[in-house]
């Protein structure tokens, strides 16, 4: 779930930014510093309907790659921009009426019931799993190698095997705390709809043609409902972790419905196309490449035997004969990040079979198949490509337009007197 939400969050920030620029600016917060008490409740920016505290921007913070982690820590102000943009969305989204249009709403209710029935089972299943003993390690490291001495065990092996067996238990304490359910549950039949019932909770579902399989997504809904509620009961919903990657969802998600309810305004002309690829007719090159099959060694004697045998046969009897199966032809480019393009551009094409010493004892022969010459790429072949990135072009800009109008409508505010605690 966390890396879905990394993936998600990291792919949909608002108005993209460089974040491999090498160029170190002070940022204009930091030359507001002021001294301020700091908390994770500390707020950074306010407006109708929106609140962003200094512990919503260290967790989105933390969900960042390595890279973008580093370029925010110069730019703090960009990563806040971004947060605020976000939120801009969802009070949007949910205001318009466009929540409720992409049935946002009901997958949200989703998305928390599911996430915090996972979230109480896993913290019971914590509480309820057995402590890993010394003699459970030793019996499993004598299953696992029945013939060495236990009292020989590397601590890489005990860490190992106690990980092992962590993970076992766990995972047996959560069927243990669904089936406490399950062996509680009751079923029944009311014409072609299935009822199932425990505990005070009752859901129906539709039989539709396979019973067995209708009580089998009935149990699973059941267990969700149940364990949800028993979340509840124990305020995870109030949680601000579980808030906070709740709203970082939903921005997701909304920020997706909105921008196609953007582009739905938004049109290419034909005219517009030509334009672009006139100004732009250099960039629209197919760059010179070589076919080529690339036989790989570890001994300079059978790779010069091998390039002897490529000039008189074929490539494919050549690959057979050395047990080269895997072999077959790839097109290579004159570029530094292709080895075996730049080999065979720096021969002069005046070679068709090149052997080249790799290091550390391995070698490539490599058999040059045909030289495709560098060729414009016409206007018919770059336009739905054009079209594509004109779009983009206009809905970004679009974007920017219209989250600028949303600050002004939100009455959106940064407490610059804050922002030395993000710094």
């Amino acid at each position: 779930m966390r890396k879905l939400l990394i993936i998600s969050l990291l792919s949909s920030l608002l108005i993209s930014c460089d974040t491999g620029s090498k160029t170190q600016t002070v940022s204009k917060f930091q030359k507001e510093r002021k001294a301020v008490v700091c908390s994770e409740n500390t707020t950074l920016v306010t407006g109708k309907g929106i609140e962003i505290t200094v512990g919503d921007y260290k967790y989105v913070k933390k969900l960042l790659n390595p890279e973008a982690k580093k370029f925010f820590a110069s730019h703090p102000e960009n990563l806040l921009e971004r947060m605020i943009n976000r939120r801009l969305v969802i009070r949007y989204v949910e205001d318009s009426g466009i929540a409720e249009k992409y049935g946002l709403n009901k997958k949200m209710e989703e998305f928390k019931k599911e996430y915090l029935s996972r979230y109480y089972v896993s913290n019971e299943a914590g509480k309820r799993a057995k402590t890993v003993k010394e003699e459970d390690i030793v019996k499993r490291f004598k299953e696992l190698f029945p013939d060495k001495d236990p009292s020989k065990m590397t601590e890489a092996d005990k860490k190992f095997i106690r990980n092992e067996l962590r993970v076992k238990l766990y995972d047996r304490a959560v069927e243990e705390i669904y089936d406490e359910v399950r062996k509680k549950l009751q079923f029944k039949k009311n014409g072609r709809t299935l009822i199932a019932s425990c505990c005070g909770i009752e859901l129906k579902a539709p039989i539709n043609k396979d019973e067995k399989e209708a009580k089998k997504k009935l149990t699973k809904k059941f267990l969700t409902e149940y364990f949800y509620r028993k979340a509840v009961e124990n305020g995870y919903d109030r949680n601000p972790e579980f808030q906070r990657t709740f709203t970082e969802y939903f921005a997701t998600k909304a920020i997706n419905i909105f921008r196609k309810e953007l582009e739905k305004g938004i049109k290419v002309s034909d005219e517009e196309i030509k334009e672009f690829y006139e100004k732009n007719k250099d960039k629209f090159l197919m760059p010179e490449k070589a076919q080529a099959v690339a036989l790989y060694f570890n001994s300079k004697d059978r790779a010069m035997e091998a390039k002897k045998e490529l000039s008189s046969s074929s490539w494919e009897k050549v690959a057979r004969r050395f047990g080269r199966f895997n072999a077959k032809p790839k097109y290579y480019y004159n570029d530094p990040k292709d080895p075996i393009g730049t080999l065979i551009f720096m021969s002069g094409n005046k070679e068709k079979v090149i052997v080249a010493d790799l290091g550390e004892n391995r070698f490539v022969v490599i058999k040059i198949l045909k030289i495709v010459p560098q060729k414009q790429i016409t206007l018919a072949e770059a336009k739905n490509y054009i079209k594509l990135r004109l779009s983009r072009r206009k809905l970004r800009e679009k974007e920017k337009e219209f989250l600028k109008e949303l600050k002004e409508k939100y009455h959106v505010k940064v407490q610059r007197e804050n922002l030395n605690c993000i710094l």
